[in-house]
């Protein structure tokens, strides 16, 4: 038995690397190391040596080997180098004939040569003309060598984007241009000048069929086979290459990838996707992991921006860099390498715009080479020699940096030139000539009726589908039952082919709080089915018969059946069973429920006839979709997690981050597409999101990454479906791979997953709409009240009573316009809750007023009606407005909260904007490491609430994350955010963190703007004997931290005069007590000082308008009928008469306006008229 394991790692890539890489290790259950123990240790260490001398020889003969090793791999890569060219295939070209291309593209070229346009009008809406008119036009042009094997293309000549107002003058521009370059097209296969000759080479070798001018080469006379695509890196490019790859293929260890030339065409890409199995089925699986260039003509691109970018941002940006030559490359390098270097590719295109934006020295890479280029061989520094030597280069180098901001870079030195940088590409769309990502349709075959189908309107009805019946031969139920089992069996292994798979989800759309079972049984029998209901059912319930000939749809419904048994007698208190005298439980006979199923028929709405029946259908949406404001509200508070919008790069339309436990969502899509990504994401955050702390065990359950995407997507299509939403964008190809292979039960459980959830999502959309649409319903009820009135009757404040209408109370008898009719229920609620006067009104004009509860029940008993002037009632309405804005303003809830005598809590969230846009949802120690602080000025109060003693950090986030109040107008409490408690007079405040709560007290620290005595200064002079100084009003404390010190104190005692050393001024000895803000809050509102207490209180005095407006703006109930005489008062003393603004005038003016209406009453007539009756 050998005394070692070993382990092996020997691998050879042929003609590339050998590895060989052996290991081992002393197993203690096979070896023996007792005969060697008993000799002596000086022994023992020289047998050790002759062993290691033994084992440097064997090692010494591997080495010769390998050098053997190295000679063959040398001739492998030979053949290697011999079989890429002879793969190189032949050129495609138009034989110096200009043809029409895809988009609009106009092309000639021969084997050497290759010349494009391409005219894009640029068109706006004439809304007189009522369609697009061109205002612009803008021509691109292009000439480049057209080699065989589309790599290293060099440009010859050319334009990108140049503009034309006159579409003539462009024409001439590119008439001349085609004929300056015609002689290049009049012969198939020209001879190559010299300067592009390596375009036409492969591995130093020229391609056959090719001369090169000035030059005799022998050519192979091989016949040379097509080529095959390109899979491995490593060959030369264009200008870079991008390895393109399938997700799954990823993911489960497959090796491969498509190294891509860029730039592409279209046609290059598909290709490129179609050989790592990317469809239009599964575009969800494409991604981007290598990067490659030249090495004549290398770019150091970030590798992560470049796998992050989207395919035809690259395209446009390898097209873009066609037009810099060498030097323009190595500044573009050193650019990417400064210190703030490209934040995405939208920069790196711009660069190509802006070469001249930066200074680069590429010989220089350090302060030494800097100090040394620029005394000695710019020519900027003149001065003698002997000066220039005495001088440190490194010193004067790295100072000649610092006040230039330039950068040192692997590349050489970079500088700013100073130039401006112009905007071109970063923000704005890919040009449409570069514009090359779309997914090549599957190779597969499919039927032709689907194709049939999408050139039919939308609008054209549909015959209905006839049933296709399950047959069922047993005559006994629970045979029937076993038959209909079986067939739901077969029914689930048939189901996962594109189109029947849509189907169901079809079906369950519309039948989303049916069973799985039924739900698959009737997209078995008639998918297009819409509305089922039994034989008896529709001709009772819905007045309809079923047709003579159809067909019924066979499902399960419940059957339970009750049986009697013999069961153990329970103690209600302690649910333990009562024993008898024999020691033995007792038992009493209980009847209990069987859930048990039978086979019914039932029958589609399309399938009978008789009485219409209200629409059922759910209201349509389209691309710009009519209500996407309530579904996308209705949404959000579905989602399980905050929901947000980002610009996301790579073309992914959304993910849901397991980390932050939030949706984000790609800005600028249209309403349809943000719907259906939402729901997606929906889904995923419901079904597959995982705690990323768990161990590793507790993750085996989770669904691997294709069926989490089948399940998403499946969801995210019925949702659509069900209401209406554009679906012809979904395909379901990979559904037949997926299900391939899988217990029917591990189906059959994703297909039940599938419809609870999607159930789910729709029950809560619809009971969050329906919500949102009481709420619009009852508030175009009110202004429909108002818009009915009469012109004369629509008052500018909504009326007391809103059923009963002036003319209503001008039919009683009762015509003075200054009064608002009440009914009794009104007048009530106006006199008991809110104590404003109530008149009763009769019908020969006068009124009285109600004195008592019972004086206005006894009127209401004889048939009598009610008055509230109008004064009075506005003067109310507009001491409420002014109370609930004092009290909703965020600077009164803030004081509140930080201040105010009784506990609560608080919900900050940050503000939303660019500068709050680094910091959302990110965990407290990410944004500690970045440099940022939790500052208060960022966020905003969204809610607050009183703080009871149940009420915890944990119960706060339970609460806003489950269960929203209904007034919480913010997202879900997410990272980022911060709950503050006010308890017992102090003040916490909780960041929201990916774990639990981060403790910020430098959330509530206040921040004071350092002040300046010179900004403060009071006017006054304080003379001390030692001189005069002005007097400044800031605090002794605001003093010192502005670098004051004291200087000596007046001989009144009552002024320090402070100094910082070069001024001095005097301070007030004596400092006012600190306020509190709610105390200021308070001060500001209150008419003269009374005790600070939270609440605003005032003491009586005679009231006027403007003392009623702060009180009541201060949350205090003031008297109605104070408020309406005080307007009276102030109007007699010709106060008001100031002209209103344009736009809107003031409240008083319009009660001011209201009054003059009111000049109808009659003078003489008295509040006490009803005494004098009496």
């Amino acid at each position: 038995m050998k005394s070692y394991s070993t382990y092996d790692r020997d691998r050879l890539d042929a003609a590339d690397k050998m590895k060989i890489e052996r290991g081992i290790y002393f197993d203690t259950k096979g070896a023996d190391i007792s005969p060697l123990t008993a000799l002596p240790l000086a022994e023992l260490m020289k047998l050790r040596e002759e062993s290691a001398a033994a084992e440097q020889t064997v090692f010494e003969n591997l080495k010769v080997q390998a050098s053997a090793w190295e000679e063959q791999a040398g001739k492998t890569l030979l053949f290697d180098k011999a079989i890429e060219y002879a793969r190189i295939p032949e050129v495609k070209h138009t034989a110096n004939k200009w043809q029409d291309e895809d988009n609009d593209r106009h092309t000639i070229s021969n084997r050497v040569y290759k010349m494009s346009y391409h005219v894009y009008e640029n068109t706006r809406y004439d809304k007189a003309a009522q369609k697009s008119i061109p205002y612009s036009y803008t021509l691109s042009w292009n000439i480049y060598t057209n080699s065989p094997h589309g790599y290293g293309q060099a440009k010859i000549a050319g334009q990108d984007r140049k503009v034309f107002a006159d579409r003539a003058a462009m024409e001439k521009y590119l008439n001349g241009r085609v004929k300056a370059y015609e002689k290049l097209f009049t012969e198939i296969s020209p001879a190559i000048p010299p300067e592009y000759a390596e375009q036409f080479r492969v591995n130093g070798q020229l391609l056959p069929g090719y001369t090169v001018e000035g030059e005799e080469i022998k050519q192979p006379a091989a016949d040379i086979p097509a080529a095959a695509p390109r899979t491995e890196p490593g060959q030369e490019t264009e200008q870079f290459a991008i390895l393109i790859d399938s997700r799954t293929r990823f993911e489960t260890g497959e090796s491969g990838g498509y190294w891509l030339s860029m730039p592409a065409t279209k046609e290059e890409l598909h290709e490129a996707m179609q050989s790592v199995g990317i469809t239009a089925d599964n575009p969800q699986d494409f991604f981007i992991h290598g990067y490659s260039d030249r090495e004549d003509r290398h770019i150091a691109l970030p590798y992560d921006m470049v796998c992050a970018a989207q395919v035809d941002e690259l395209n446009f940006l390898a097209a873009r860099r066609e037009t810099l030559d060498a030097s323009g490359i190595a500044a573009l390098n050193a650019a990417t390498q400064r210190k703030n270097g490209f934040e995405n590719i939208g920069q790196l295109i711009d660069f190509t715009y802006n070469e001249d934006f930066f200074v680069h020295i590429p010989e220089v890479h350090n302060p030494r080479e800097l100090g040394d280029y620029y005394l000695n061989k710019s020519g900027m520094v003149q001065m003698p020699a002997e000066w220039k030597n005495s001088i440190d280069p490194i010193a004067f180098g790295r100072n000649a940096a610092a006040q230039e901001k330039g950068s040192f870079t692997e590349y050489g030195y970079l500088v700013e030139s100073g130039d401006a940088w112009e905007q071109h590409f970063e923000g704005r769309e890919v040009p449409e000539d570069y514009r090359i990502m779309s997914y090549p349709q599957p190779t597969t075959e499919r039927d032709a009726a689907p194709a049939v189908q999408m050139a039919v309107p939308e609008e054209t009805p549909q015959e209905p589908r006839p049933v296709i019946p399950i047959v069922l031969t047993s005559e006994k139920p629970a045979e029937k039952l076993k038959e209909i089992t079986d067939r739901l069996e077969q029914g689930i292994t048939e189901l996962f082919d594109s189109e029947r798979y849509k189907e169901y989800l079809r079906v369950m759309s519309k039948f989303h709080n049916y069973s799985f079972n039924n739900t698959l049984l009737i997209a078995m029998q008639k998918p297009d089915a819409s509305l089922i209901a039994g034989f008896s059912a529709w001709k009772n319930n819905f007045g309809r018969n079923v047709m003579k000939g159809q067909k019924g749809i066979k499902i399960l419904a419940p059957s339970p059946f009750k049986i009697k048994k013999e069961m153990e007698k329970i103690d209600p208190q302690t649910q333990k069973a009562i024993i008898g005298k024999d020691g033995k439980p007792v038992t009493e006979e209980k009847e209990i429920t069987i859930p048990a199923f039978k086979v019914v028929s039932v029958f589609d709405v399309s399938q009978t006839e008789g009485r219409e029946i209200p629409d059922i259908a759910v209201n349509m949406l389209t691309g710009d979709v009519e209500h996407y404001k309530d579904v996308f509200a209705a949404l959000e508070k579905t989602s399980p997690v905050p929901v947000g919008f980002e610009k996301i790069e790579g073309g992914a339309h959304g993910y849901y981050h397991l980390e932050d436990k939030r949706i984000a969502l790609d800005e600028g899509m249209s309403e349809l597409q943000t719907l259906k990504t939402l729901i997606h994401e929906i889904a995923h955050a419901k079904l597959h999101d995982i705690d990323l702390n768990a161990p590793l065990e507790d993750l085996e359950n989770r669904p691997d990454r294709r069926t989490r995407e089948v399940q998403a997507e499946s969801i995210a299509y019925t949702v659509c479906q069900h209401y209406g939403l554009d679906t012809s964008d979904y395909s379901f190809g990979y559904v037949a791979g997926w299900s391939a292979g899988r217990e029917l039960a591990e189906l059959k459980s994703s297909l039940e997953t599938i419809r609870s959830t999607a159930a789910e999502i729709i029950n809560s959309i619809d009971e969050h709409i329906a919500e949102l649409q009481k709420e619009q319903a009852q508030t175009s009820e009110v202004q429909e009240i108002g818009q009915n009135a009469p012109p004369q009757e629509q008052p500018e404040f909504p009326v007391p009573d809103a059923t009963i209408s002036i003319k209503e109370m001008q039919d009683y008898g009762y015509s003075w316009d200054g009064m608002f009719p009440l009914k009794q229920e009104a007048a009530e609620r106006l006199f008991t809750q809110d104590g404003i006067e109530v008149f009763r009104i009769y019908e020969d004009g006068t009124e009285g007023a109600v004195t008592s509860l019972t004086d206005l029940q006894e009127h209401a008993e004889k048939g009598g009606l009610f008055g509230v002037e109008k004064e009075t009632w506005e003067a109310l309405h507009e001491y409420n407005a002014m109370k609930q804005q004092l009290r909703e303003s965020e600077p009164t809830k803030e004081a509140l909260l930080l201040y105010g005598k009784e506990d609560s809590y608080g919900i900050y969230q940050l503000a939303h904007g660019d500068a709050t846009r680094d910091l959302r949802f990110e965990p407290y120690d990410r944004l500690q490491a970045m440099g940022h602080t939790i500052d208060r000025a960022n966020y905003e109060l969204i809610y607050t609430a009183p703080l009871t003693a149940d009420i915890t950090l944990n119960s706060i986030w339970e609460k806003f994350n489950i269960d929203h109040p209904k007034d919480f107008k913010g997202h879900s409490l997410s990272v980022s955010d911060i709950v503050v408690l006010h308890q017992s007079g102090e003040n916490t405040a909780h960041y929201v963190d990916s774990i639990g709560f981060q403790k910020v007290p430098e959330f509530l620290q206040e921040k004071q703007p350092q002040l300046t005595p010179d900004e403060h200064l009071t006017g006054e002079q304080i003379r001390t004997p030692r001189g005069s100084f002005s007097l400044t009003s800031m605090s002794i404390e605001q003093m010192k931290e502005a670098g004051y010190g004291l200087h000596h104190q007046s001989d009144d005692g009552k002024y320090l005069i402070m100094g910082n050393g070069t001024r001095a001024f005097a301070v007030a000895a004596e400092q006012p007590e600190k306020t509190n803000p709610l105390k200021h809050v308070e001060d500001t509102i209150e008419q003269n000082d009374n005790n600070f207490d939270g609440i605003i209180n005032n003491t009586p005095q005679t009231p006027t308008v403007d003392a009623l407006e702060q009180k009541a703006k201060a949350g205090e109930v003031i008297s109605l009928t104070d408020l309406a005489e005080a307007i009276k008062t102030d109007r007699e003393k010709g106060k008001g008469k100031k002209t209103a603004a344009k736009e809107k005038p003031s409240i008083r003016a319009q009660l001011k306006a209201d009054k003059e209406r009111a000049g109808k009453k009659k003078p003489t007539k008295q509040k006490s008229q009803d005494l004098e009756r009496s």
